[in-house]
């Protein structure tokens, strides 16, 4: 899995009705969108490592859109020290785990969320070198990935929320991509299916709902999705912002081989 997404802004309206379960809901999310956004350029690519803040949909106190910072911090965490180390092993949390880890099984009872993207990125490996593929719907919607968020306040009083990303066993396209996996095999996001949207969101009372929540987190289907390498994204080469996609610069011969 890994820690990177593409986020543009540029189709605010479609996240809003998304997002929206109403019409006047949906204005009021464009509202939102907004003022978020205005002082956000859209931003192609994001490293997680850098803690970005994440556009997230909720609904526990009504439908809101808010900036979520990437790496969880529980509630508990004693100091910034603390809370440094341990957003930066959060930035992921494992499907199969969320209700048993002290770090999010708060969170996963009880504040589940949509992370609207457009996209995001995964890296192929050939022997030393790391290609990134770009993934995303092929409908051209905007895509919601399972988030977990927590609130915490630091020692100044500064409070903080911060999300992570749930993830799931690869489909078989993701897996040819995530070719190096580690020990857990290949992963990827838990992508979450529109009509799937409220289930996730709703809370976790009981051990029959904590089984529904699980049985949500599953590979998206790889006939929905359209992935394709893109040039090098760090170092010297980096991409940065952009204002369009880069599909027209894919490698032929690489998709070729991989699929």
């Amino acid at each position: 899995m890994c820690y990177t997404v593409a986020y543009l802004n540029k189709r605010k309206v479609k996240y809003a009705e998304r997002a929206g379960a109403n019409a006047e809901e949906i204005r009021e999310l464009e509202r939102q969108l907004e003022d978020l956004t205005a002082a956000e350029p859209g931003q192609y690519h994001i490293s997680g490592f850098t803690h970005p803040q994440l556009l997230c949909f909720t609904r526990k106190n009504g439908p809101r859109l808010d900036l979520f910072r990437w790496g969880l911090i529980p509630p508990w965490v004693k100091d910034a020290a603390q809370a440094a180390k341990l957003s930066r092993q959060t930035l992921n949390a494992r499907g199969e785990t969320i209700f048993d880890k002290p770090a999010f099984r708060h969170a996963a009872a009880c504040q589940r969320c949509l992370v609207l993207v457009d996209g995001f990125f995964e890296f192929h490996h050939v022997g030393k070198v790391s290609i990134p593929f770009h993934i995303k719907l092929r409908n051209e919607e905007p895509m919601a990935l399972g988030g977990l968020y927590e609130h915490w306040t630091d020692p100044g009083g500064q409070r903080i929320t911060s999300v992570s990303l749930v993830t799931t066993r690869a489909n078989t396209t993701m897996a040819r991509i995530h070719n190096k996996p580690g020990e857990a095999g290949p992963r990827m996001p838990f992508i979450v299916p529109r009509e799937l949207d409220n289930d996730w969101l709703a809370p976790a009372d009981n051990d029959n709902d904590k089984a529904r929540v699980e049985a949500l987190i599953r590979p998206f289907p790889e006939d929905e999705l359209d992935t394709y390498p893109v040039p090098p994204l760090l170092g010297k080469r980096a991409i940065g912002n952009m204002p369009e996609a880069v599909k027209p610069h894919y490698w032929p011969e690489l998709q070729t081989e991989l699929f």
